[in-house]
């Protein structure tokens, strides 16, 4: 639990320095493009170097000397945290839309549903309280809810705000071996430059990789903290909605014995 703590926290931070550095509007760019003139010249390159010699660091991936392959991973990258980041942030969602949906009207109901006869006029002192009572439950529920849920949020997209992060990064090493090696040819593929440019971007996309079991994870034991967040206000509601039916009996057979 300390562990996922910190990386949580760490992801938090990485938020906030995102979106200060950014003038507080942080944007998810989750557009499936590609580099400028990779898909291009990357075929031009793929058939001058048939049969070029691979590293065997990253050959699951793929070649240093492919560069289209690299751009193909990277862009599967995006997509998979992406969809992780949807699947689970539409769950949380979901939940939060119900459960404000069934509390939406809830003092109306109780109000209406009273068994004791109304009171005669709207300023009888027991009928008054009750109402404000009820109706406060019903808000302070909403206010409950939706700062919950704002806040499990925050904390799946701190996930992929992070992901974004090594992804840009590996999109920045690409674009530099584009523009160290446009109209260049063969001879600037293989340069230890832009061969290393190319292994970092694939560093940058193994760590996303590497990282993803780990998210899933904490996103579903966010997803599970919200669920068990809106499950405790549910029976909070039934609770203070009981104490104040309870008070306003009490209060109405109290007049009655006067």
């Amino acid at each position: 639990m300390a562990a996922r703590a910190i990386v949580a926290s760490c992801a938090l931070l990485a938020f906030a320095g995102v979106a200060y550095a950014q003038d507080a509007v942080v944007i998810v760019d989750v557009s499936n493009r590609t580099l400028p003139n990779q898909a291009t010249n990357g075929a031009h390159r793929n058939h001058g170097t048939h049969g070029a010699h691979t590293t065997g660091t990253h050959a699951n991936i793929a070649s240093l000397d492919d560069c289209q392959s690299i751009v193909t991973q990277l862009e599967l990258a995006k997509e998979e945290a992406l969809l992780l980041y949807t699947d689970f942030a539409s769950r949380a969602g979901n939940d939060l839309k119900t459960f404000l949906k069934n509390i939406t009207g809830y003092a109306d109901g109780i109000i209406q549903n009273v068994n004791d006869e109304p009171p005669l006029d709207d300023v009888d002192e027991c009928w008054v309280k009750f109402q404000y009572r009820v109706k406060k439950v019903e808000h302070d529920a909403q206010r409950a809810a939706m700062f919950s849920g704002d806040s499990h949020h925050k904390f799946l997209l701190g996930h992929m705000i992070v992901f974004r992060m090594h992804l840009n990064k590996s999109e920045d090493y690409l674009k530099r071996c584009d523009k160290a090696t446009r109209g260049c040819g063969l001879s600037c593929e293989t340069t230890p430059r832009v061969r290393r440019w190319r292994r970092l971007a694939l560093d940058e996309i193994h760590r996303v990789r590497e990282d993803m079991p780990f998210t899933r994870r904490s996103y579903r034991d966010l997803v599970s903290h919200a669920r068990r967040k809106l499950n405790h206000l549910k029976k909070q509601i039934i609770v203070r909605s009981r104490d104040a039916m309870e008070d306003y009996k009490y209060c109405i057979n109290r007049r009655r014995l006067r």
